[in-house]
This record gives C-alpha cells, sequence and structure tokens, in this order.
C-alpha cells in the first residue's frame, strides 16, 4: 500500500523552500522569520473515510502506533474513536475527521507510515504556514479577501462539516484545499518549546480556524493557538505530511 492508494481525495503536494514569518505566541516572543526548507504536504485533511481505516485496523487497540504517554491518556480515557465519530453533519465520507486529539493524529500517522513504507507525520507550523501562504504574505490561503461563502466553511454558513474539494477557490499559491475553515488543523509543532517531537503533554499548535469561527481574524493564514494534545472538545482534524528530516521547519 502507499498512501496514493488511499481513498480519494487524497494527492501529496511539493512546497519550495522559503520564508515565513510567525506571530508571537507560545515559545515566540515577538514576530519571527524562519526559511523552510523544500516539503511534501497533503492537499487535503484526513477525510472520515481515510480515517475509518486506522479504526478498522485495530489502531486503537494497538499501542504500538501510539506515543506512550498518549497510549496512557488513551486508556484513561477510554477513547475507541475520535469525539464526534458518527455523528450527523461530521460523518460525511469525504469531510475532515474532527474531534480528533493531536495523541490520536500522531497514532493516525504512524500506522500510515508502517502501512506505506513511507515517513508520514504532521506538518510544523511553517510548513503549515508555507503551504498556505506562499511568498507575498497573504493573509488567507486565496489571497487577502475576506473569507466568504465560495472560499470555506466559515461562520456556520453550512451547520457542519463540508467534503474538503468543496472550496476549490479557497486554494493556496501551491494548490492546498479546505486550510482555513471547517477543521482547526493540529501541527506537530510545541506550542510552549517549539519542539517537533511526538510525544510528551506539551501544548501543541492548531492553524486555520473551523465552520463555527465567525471571525476572519480567527482564520487568517498566520493565526496560531495551543490546546492541550489531549483536548478533545475542540473542532479539531489533521493533514500529513512527509518527514524531510527538519526538526522545526527552519
Amino acid at each position: 500500500m502507499r498512501t496514493t492508494d488511499l481513498p480519494g481525495p487524497f494527492e501529496w503536494v511539493t512546497i519550495p523552500g522559503g520564508a515565513v514569518t510567525l506571530k508571537a505566541g507560545g515559545y515566540l516572543e515577538q514576530p519571527t522569520t524562519f526559511e523552510v526548507v523544500p516539503f511534501t504536504i497533503a492537499r487535503y485533511p484526513i477525510t472520515n473515510r481515510q480515517y475509518a481505516l486506522f479504526i478498522a485496523d485495530g489502531g486503537y487497540a494497538n499501542p504500538t502506533w501510539w506515543s506512550e504517554y498518549g497510549w496512557r491518556v488513551r486508556e484513561r480515557q477510554g477513547w475507541t474513536g475520535p469525539r464526534y465519530w458518527g455523528q450527523r453533519d461530521f460523518d460525511g465520507e469525504d469531510s475532515p475527521v474532527m474531534g480528533v486529539t493531536w495523541h490520536e493524529a500522531g497514532a493516525f500517522c504512524r500506522w500510515l507510515s508502517a502501512a506505506t513504507g513511507e515517513s508520514v507525520t504532521l506538518p510544523t507550523e511553517q510548513q503549515w504556514q508555507r503551504a498556505g501562504q506562499g511568498d507575498d504574505g497573504r493573509e488567507f490561503p486565496w489571497g487577502s479577501d475576506n473569507p466568504d461563502e465560495t472560499r470555506c466553511n466559515w461562520a456556520r454558513n453550512v451547520d457542519g462539516t463540508t467534503p474538503v474539494t468543496q472550496y476549490p477557490l479557497g486554494a493556496s499559491p501551491y494548490g492546498v484545499m479546505d486550510l482555513c475553515g471547517n477543521v482547526w488543523e493540529i501541527c506537530r509543532t510545541s506550542w510552549e518549546s517549539g519542539g517537533t517531537h511526538l510525544d510528551g503533554a506539551e501544548r501543541r499548535i492548531v492553524r486555520g480556524g473551523c465552520w463555527v469561527n465567525d471571525s476572519p481574524v480567527t482564520l487568517m493564514i498566520t493565526q496560531r493557538d495551543g490546546p492541550h494534545p489531549a483536548d478533545t472538545y475542540h473542532l479539531f482534524g489533521f493533514r500529513c505530511a512527509l518527514e524531510n528530516g527538519a526538526d522545526s521547519g527552519q
């Protein structure tokens, strides 16, 4: 199996290297510019149909795929699937999986790596912003116009999640889709230290806003937040990237 054999939509996109400037917050005391080396990221977030393969393959019963800390949390909380798994309005096969924690996203990536022989991981926040912003400092993936119902799922213009292919006008300069709105996307980077190790209890960065957010600021490509990695309450999803050896996207 290869990652491209996953039920669609799934494609890899190669992003050229370049600079990104991150806002202050968390491990960054002031706005900071990073040089990002070329990398590969998924064009779309992971969908319910794709995540279902992990569940069906015993992903929640096999500690092999989980970090040591994440497995302890899974056992303590009794997780058998994402928080909103199977709920109406969120269960479309091509809608992004929603209600996953950072631990679950990491476990999926480890499982997919073993299944495909590829080094699948979560993007760093630098990679995520680079994939969405390109070289012109745009405020949203599609440019600097405020979000509207033709570009992304936000402000409850659809009362639930939508297929990851539904908003082609919201594509980034590199054709990466659904980066803003629909679900917040979990990144690999620690809010507290900036590290990218896939274990531990450090808060982790999420990007992009979600379908209930009604402030354009929340959906800006530079917006950053750092929830707890075991948080199941918020409307989190994720997309994959390929490991390129860069510790923090620099």
